[in-house]
């Protein structure tokens, strides 16, 4: 007889498990974590907040439970721990035993198994990435440099192949909610057609998402100022501490709208050979807009200053926030917008690409 209901409890365990949850319950098994805190991060505009957290005991079964609305993308983290464990949260059940460093996530939601698989994957690669890290930071400490650029080329190489495998992941799984996490890593890279095309092949039931409607919003702001459309006006502040418009520096003359920052190393890379073709063309009739995405004003001047950037800047010191990228999608810098003497943008110009023949079409 106990044998008999021993099985009926197992089996209706199962069953509720499968039913749909108005609640997530995730359960932490993980190793070291007795007495610390876990809690449940979630992104909220550009900070991480605590959406849920829990002391865990090891006399007791440790279960995180609350509701939510949608798929959110949430990490978990270890109090006095370093690294998170990534989760797409839903209503439904996890447990997540083994190390922060290597997780053992089971659970009946289809996003986090289609992450898990995602993952899984992609490990070979991130590893080797990880790896090179590490010994980037051991060859910067030891001063090599020779090594150190060595082993930035190799980082660079991979993640090229990490781009590349999400693109070909995303093809081959467009009901996949991994999907959508592997395009949000590399949709900076694509122009507006080729965003649009990719949001309209993943599956309606990843639109909730808020990294798909993050995507979407930015794919309508970057058709308001897409090539062939006039430019969109906005207004910061100068260093000295005025105020600058973008039509104040066009006035008729073939404009670069450059978007960088201090801290962001291939801008200042690619400023010397900005200075190049300002000196090259500004009798002609070019100029060039820096709207630095900085946070910090000493950093901007500074940058401004060593980089011996002469044409006029404007920052409202907002990072990612910044009132101009926004307007025009900017998503990676970086990135520049080239208007013609109309005021018509004739050109969008990332990473690596010389913008002297679009110049020359228009002066």
């Amino acid at each position: 007889m106990r044998r008999l209901i021993f099985i009926f409890l197992t089996v209706a365990a199962i069953h509720s498990c499968n039913q749909p949850a108005d609640q997530y319950h995730i359960q932490i098994d993980l190793s070291d974590a007795q007495g610390r805190w876990a809690k449940l991060m979630k992104l909220d505009g550009n900070k991480y907040v605590v959406f849920d957290s829990i002391l865990v005991d090891s006399g007791a079964t440790n279960v995180m439970t609350k509701s939510v609305d949608m798929v959110t993308t949430m990490y978990l983290t270890l109090e006095k721990r370093p690294g998170s464990v990534k989760l797409l949260v839903e209503n439904a059940h996890y447990e997540i035993s083994g190390t922060m460093e290597s997780p053992v996530i089971e659970s009946d939601s289809k996003a986090q198994n289609d992450l898990n698989a995602y993952d899984g994957e992609l490990k070979p690669l991130t590893d080797r990435m990880s790896e090179m890290i590490t010994a980037l930071r051991a060859a910067q400490a030891a001063g090599d440099a020779v090594l150190a650029d060595s082993i930035r080329t190799e980082y660079y190489k991979l993640s090229d192949q990490q781009d590349d495998f999400g693109t070909e992941y995303i093809a081959n799984h467009p009901s996949s909610f991994a999907s959508v996490l592997a395009l949000r890593g590399t949709f900076y890279l694509l122009d507006v057609d080729e965003l649009d095309a990719a949001l309209a092949g993943l599956d309606p039931s990843l639109r909730q998402m808020e990294e798909y409607k993050s995507m979407s919003d930015k794919l309508e702001r970057m058709k308001a100022v897409d090539i062939g459309q006039p430019f969109t006006d906005f207004e910061l502040m100068t260093p000295e501490g005025g105020s600058l418009k973008v039509s104040d520096v066009h006035e008729g003359n073939v404009l670069l709208i450059d978007f960088w920052a201090s801290w962001c190393r291939p801008c200042r890379i690619a400023n010397p050979g900005l200075v190049e073709i300002y000196h090259e063309y500004h009798d002609r009739g070019f100029d060039i807009l820096g709207v630095s995405l900085d946070r910090d004003s000493a950093s901007w001047v500074k940058a401004i200053a060593a980089d011996n950037l002469v044409w006029p800047q404007i920052s409202d010191l907002k990072y990612w926030d910044s009132e101009g990228a926004e307007l025009y999608g900017v998503s990676a810098i970086p990135h520049a917008v080239l208007l013609d003497r109309e005021g018509i943008i004739r050109a969008i110009i990332r990473e690596g690409d010389d913008p002297r023949q679009a110049i020359e079409a228009l002066l």
